[in-house]
């Protein structure tokens, strides 16, 4: 049944080229990223399974059509288009709350999503994770079984005495033995993954182009054709920033359509505390003045580089600390009924070279 939906759905994206001019068909979707699914488990990471129960029936009753990751991003690598209000539903970690309190209501829709599993804590049967018979009736429902490594590391960390090759060589290892594992287990293998905490650097993502992989990150923002393939936008679905009025924004979000970008990369170290992004916006649907980007303690001041206001820069005005950090940029569409969205991430490692957890 499954792939009959998928061949389906599929199917229909070129047809969907015919209504490119409509109101109905666009070039973009939403990704929401879910961890936990539980009354019981850490709020930064848990959506209860009465918000979630709210999420779906919003979704459901606004007329948005929940997709496969894998129909959406081919047709966002291949320029096709989707439904205006597309959306993705994705899971990290496999959870065994995802299947005792997620998993019934997607399939009482017969909605697909994805789930990103680590195959060591399943393999280990580690008490809170999923079991294989689990992931695979789950995989017999509309769900995409994908890679989210071996153990949860942080890839983007070096062991000591360890070279770039060396380092490059292990995360291979892991991921194809993830792939792998999935395979044996489930026979799916799409080659999509989910970045560990969202961490990755421009080295890693020229890893997994060169083996065929889309990537996905925990940065804000609605994904589009210009969107980085390696390190695709998702919206963190966990505590506040899962309330009803956050996710309204959120799932009718569209992607800033950014060209260009520096850095390329997250990673900053002792030397670039307030890090300065540059992005190159296309001419769209969006009010350039009433662009606003905002940091660790708020609203960042933009500069505009030309007369046109094409490329702007925006600054940090107090030290990123150690961890995880973003600017989100947004803006009104011209009827100021949506938003253009997009986030970049930053990440600083410890003075051992270590990533917080």
């Amino acid at each position: 049944m499954q792939k009959w939906r998928q061949h389906l759905a599929y199917l229909a994206i070129p047809f969907l080229q015919l209504l490119s001019t409509t109101a109905h068909a666009a070039q973009h979707a939403v990704i929401l990223q879910y961890h936990h699914i539980s009354d019981t488990t850490p709020k930064s990471t848990t959506v209860t399974p009465s918000v979630f129960s709210e999420h779906l029936k919003y979704l459901e009753d606004n007329n948005f059509k929940v997709l496969a990751l894998t129909d959406v991003t081919r047709a966002l690598q291949r320029g096709d288009y989707l439904p205006d209000k597309a959306v993705v539903i994705t899971f990290d970690d496999a959870y065994r709350n995802i299947y005792d309190n997620a998993f019934p209501l997607l399939k009482k829709r017969g909605w697909p999503f994805t789930l990103f599993v680590s195959t060591d804590p399943v393999d280990k049967q580690y008490g809170d994770f999923l079991n294989w018979t689990q992931i695979k009736e789950m995989s017999n429902h509309d769900a995409t079984i994908a890679n989210h490594t071996l153990a949860h590391d942080h890839l983007v960390e070096k062991k000591q005495g360890e070279t770039k090759e060396q380092w490059l060589d292990r995360v291979k290892k892991d991921l194809t033995t993830t792939e792998q594992r999935i395979k044996e287990k489930t026979g799916q293998s799409v080659k999509h993954l989910a970045w560990p905490f969202g961490e990755t650097v421009p080295e890693l993502r020229a890893l997994i182009t060169d083996l065929g992989y889309v990537g996905l990150g925990q940065q804000s923002g609605a994904a589009g054709t210009l969107s980085d393939f390696t390190l695709l936008p998702r919206y963190p679905m966990a505590a506040s920033y899962a309330n009803m009025k956050s996710f309204k924004l959120k799932v009718n979000s569209l992607p800033l359509p950014v060209i260009a970008k520096t850095p390329e990369t997250m990673l900053i170290d002792q030397t670039n505390l307030k890090p300065t992004l540059t992005l190159t916006l296309k001419d769209g649907d969006y009010q350039k003045n009433q662009l606003r980007c905002y940091g660790r303690k708020g609203q960042l001041d933009i500069t505009w580089l030309d007369d046109k206001k094409t490329a702007f820069a925006v600054t940090e005005t107090t030290d990123l600390a150690v961890g995880r950090s973003r600017y989100n940029c947004t803006a009104p569409s011209n009827n100021g009924r949506r938003y253009y969205w997009y986030s970049h991430p930053w990440l600083q490692l410890t003075s051992e070279g270590k990533a917080l957890n």
